[in-house]
């Protein structure tokens, strides 16, 4: 446990602890009033078990094919709707993944799983690479169909960490969960916009 303590104490920790108290206050977490030190994020680790480590190993992988998705809307599209949407989704899932990665390290687990495992919403190589021939209108509405399917993939994903006791993993799924439902609403409502 001491030698996780200083991992954690060490500047890259802190760096990576201000970057987390960044995320959650973005999402409306409310942090306790004395602040967020090294020391209270070595107990905010505690309880991590092998859900919250698997669901990381999973949720990193997913969360890079969004930020991947979204860079490709940022090339191709001229909707300005869009062009928005995919800055705030490359954003906030760097951020999240940035925090996953720390529990992997922080535990000493992989940063990969040691078996396939279905990752709810994934697209496949052919989707991706259709999607990346698509221009104008005909892309724009293919990234929305296809950021819903991997956003409501990534809502299952949670069910996997629903009963976790670390109250770290259950605020980012609480904040998962709330962002992508928000971007789903958004993305549909784009969808119908579209002519």
């Amino acid at each position: 446990n001491s030698s996780l303590v200083q991992k954690l104490t060490t500047r890259k920790g802190v760096f990576m602890l201000k970057k987390i108290s960044v995320l959650l206050l973005a999402v409306g977490v409310i942090l306790a009033p004395n602040g967020a030190n090294a020391s209270t994020h070595a107990k905010s680790l505690q309880n991590l078990g092998m859900n919250e480590i698997m669901f990381a190993q999973m949720m990193i992988p997913h969360h890079e094919q969004a930020i991947s998705m979204s860079e490709t809307a940022l090339k191709k599209s001229r909707n300005q709707a869009i062009l928005k949407l995919s800055n705030q989704i490359k954003s906030l899932q760097g951020t999240e993944k940035s925090q996953l990665a720390y529990w992997l390290k922080a535990t000493d687990s992989s940063m990969t799983m040691d078996h396939d495992m279905q990752m709810s919403g994934m697209l496949t190589t052919k989707e991706l690479a259709s999607l990346k021939r698509l221009t104008g209108t005909q892309f724009d509405r293919a990234f929305l169909q296809l950021m819903i399917k991997h956003h409501q993939g990534a809502i299952e994903m949670l069910d996997l960490i629903s009963d976790s006791k670390n109250m770290e993993a259950k605020a980012l799924a609480k904040a998962i969960n709330s962002a992508q439902s928000k971007e789903i609403t958004s993305m549909k409502l784009l969808l119908k916009k579209l002519k």
